[in-house]
């Protein structure tokens, strides 16, 4: 992905996470809630599709820069587009569509796990592939999962705290890994 586009993505991505996250409890609602309300649909479709392509495009090109051609990382990773693309177009509306809501609900939790065993599945065939450590790397992706589950548990609901959480968690990661991979 070219820089300036990179810089473009990621500005969008995290003006739009905390414009979700704004004018509501950080631990008594999430994004599925917010962006079913208020006329924030728009919003939330964006910010989905926002979301599941930066994650998407940035690691399927850190895997083209590091050569990494591995078939399970990339099945997890096209998971975890297609998992939360789709989880993002359905609505949340329990009253209303009960059946869609739990689809929903289903689909948003599975879209970060797929991502993440994506991550987990990279950083072993580059650790395995160079002979490096990637400390840095390992080091944030067990943060993101420790720190999300704390929060989940915590808080007791899938919360938007949880979701800027893991959304700027992310981020960080990946440009880290970025580096990491440009200098291993």
């Amino acid at each position: 992905m070219r820089r300036q586009w990179e810089l473009i993505f990621l500005g969008l991505l995290l003006a739009l996470t905390f414009y979700l996250a704004s004018g509501y409890g950080l631990t008594t609602a999430n994004f599925s809630v917010i962006g079913n309300q208020g006329g924030r649909r728009p919003a939330f479709l964006l910010w989905g599709a926002l979301t599941g392509n930066y994650f998407y495009l940035y690691t399927d090109a850190l895997m083209e820069r590091a050569g990494c051609r591995d078939p399970a990382a990339r099945f997890f990773l096209y998971g975890a587009l297609l998992l939360l693309v789709t989880a993002v177009g359905l609505p949340y509306l329990p009253e209303q569509v009960p059946g869609l809501s739990r689809l929903h609900v289903m689909l948003s939790f599975l879209a970060p796990v797929s991502l993440g065993l994506a991550q987990l599945r990279f950083l072993a065939v580059l650790r395995r592939e160079r002979g490096k450590l990637f400390g840095a790397s390992w080091c944030i992706l067990g943060t993101l999962a420790a720190g999300a589950v704390f929060l989940l548990f915590r808080i007791g609901i899938v919360s938007s705290l949880l979701e800027v959480f893991i959304t700027l968690g992310v981020c960080l990661y990946l440009r880290v890994l970025g580096r990491e991979i440009d200098v291993n």
